[in-house]
């Protein structure tokens, strides 16, 4: 595998270049590598840095040999830089992230998190820091409400009863949750009362 660099910053790959050079008549003619003065790619010229200029070629790459695994993999990793930014900005539905939680960095200690990360805990499931701390041990996703709120999978249709701990986490009326051992819808909007005490109906 090739990559064709300009500046550093990487403008395609290629399996096989296309070694080209100008013949006398002005026209671009494959040639072999060692009479190369650039190359084609896409229906673009290329200039070689190092080699002969040429007439109607304006932009001047690199070409390098690369190990496609290593740049298939830093692909990968820029996707998934990309798919959690976009989580944490809301614009990943639950259902979709939860598919996904491998790409979510483990939660940690000791780690300053700040509102809106997304960090995947040992029971598998997503948490959304929803208070800026520096974590501590005793402070897991699962056990501290104030500091973490679940990434709910919608697919899911009674997901576990958590306690809000304010607006921006606060069950909608009809949210389904259960409870111990029981489904309960809620009856009021901005509910954060518990299942059984008020603003829920067993189901």
């Amino acid at each position: 595998m090739f990559k064709i660099t300009k500046d550093g910053a990487t403008v395609a790959m290629t399996e096989a270049p296309n070694y080209i050079k100008q013949a006398e008549n002005g026209c671009f003619v494959l040639c072999p590598e060692a009479e190369a003065t650039g190359i084609a790619h896409n229906g673009t010229v290329y200039h070689l840095l190092g080699r002969p200029d040429m007439a109607g070629a304006e932009i001047t790459v690199m070409l390098e040999e690369t190990d496609a695994g290593v740049e298939i993999a830093k692909a990968a990793d820029a996707t998934g830089i990309v798919f959690v930014t976009m989580a944490e900005a809301g614009s990943v539905d639950a259902t979709t992230a939860a598919e996904h939680a491998d790409l979510f960095a483990p939660w940690a200690v000791p780690v300053a998190y700040t509102v809106g990360q997304i960090r995947r805990y040992t029971d598998g499931k997503l948490y959304k820091c929803v208070q800026a701390h520096t974590s501590q041990a005793d402070w897991t996703p699962d056990k501290t409400a104030s500091l973490w709120t679940t990434v709910s999978d919608p697919a899911e249709e009674w997901p576990e009863w958590s306690q809000p701990v304010g607006a921006h986490d606060a069950y909608s009326k009809d949210a389904k949750v259960s409870h111990n051992g029981k489904h309960w819808t809620s009856t009021v909007d901005s509910n954060v009362w518990e299942p059984g005490v008020y603003g829920w109906t067993e189901v």
